[in-house]
C-alpha cells in the first residue's frame, strides 16, 4: 500500500474514524486548555484580616506590676498556642473585629510570678503583644 492512499481505503470498516480528530477540533481543545492555564486563578476572599501572629510565634507582654517594691515594668514571655477572631464583644474580650491570642507563658521578669510555664486560658490582644526572637 502506498502512503498516499486514503484512510478509508486502508480501513474499509471505518475503524480509523474513531481514532482520528479533525485538525480544527484538536486545535480548539488545545487552545481551550491553554487559555485555562493562562487565566489568573481567583483567590478565595477571606472574611477576616490576616492575624498578626501565628501559632508557635514567641511573644512578650509588657505590664506594670501593682507591687510598690517590685519592678516598674515587668515582661512576661511565652509562645502562641492558638488564636480566635472576635467579631463582637464577649465575656472575655471587649474589643471587636480583632484577633486574640492564647499564650503559654514560660517566664517573667517579675520575681516569683511564673515559677514554671503555664497556660491561663485568657485571651490577649495583638496590641498587647510583641514578637521576640527567644523566650
Amino acid at each position: 500500500m502506498k502512503s498516499s492512499e486514503n484512510v478509508s481505503a486502508r480501513y474499509p470498516d471505518g475503524r480509523s474514524q474513531h481514532f482520528t480528530f479533525p485538525r480544527r477540533e484538536l486545535l480548539q481543545k488545545v487552545a481551550a486548555l491553554t487559555s485555562l492555564c493562562l487565566l489568573p486563578k481567583s483567590q478565595p476572599i477571606s472574611m477576616y484580616p490576616s492575624p498578626e501572629f501565628s501559632i508557635g510565634d514567641l511573644v512578650a507582654y509588657d505590664w506594670e506590676p501593682d507591687d510598690e517594691e517590685g519592678p516598674e515594668v515587668a515582661t512576661d514571655f511565652g509562645e502562641i498556642l492558638g488564636m480566635r477572631w472576635v467579631p463582637e464583644p464577649d465575656g472575655y474580650y471587649l474589643a471587636t473585629n480583632t484577633w486574640v491570642y492564647f499564650v503559654r507563658w514560660t517566664h517573667s521578669t517579675c520575681p516569683d510570678l511564673l515559677p514554671e510555664p503555664c497556660y491561663d486560658g485568657e485571651p490577649t490582644g495583638a496590641d498587647q503583644l510583641r514578637r521576640v526572637n527567644h523566650v
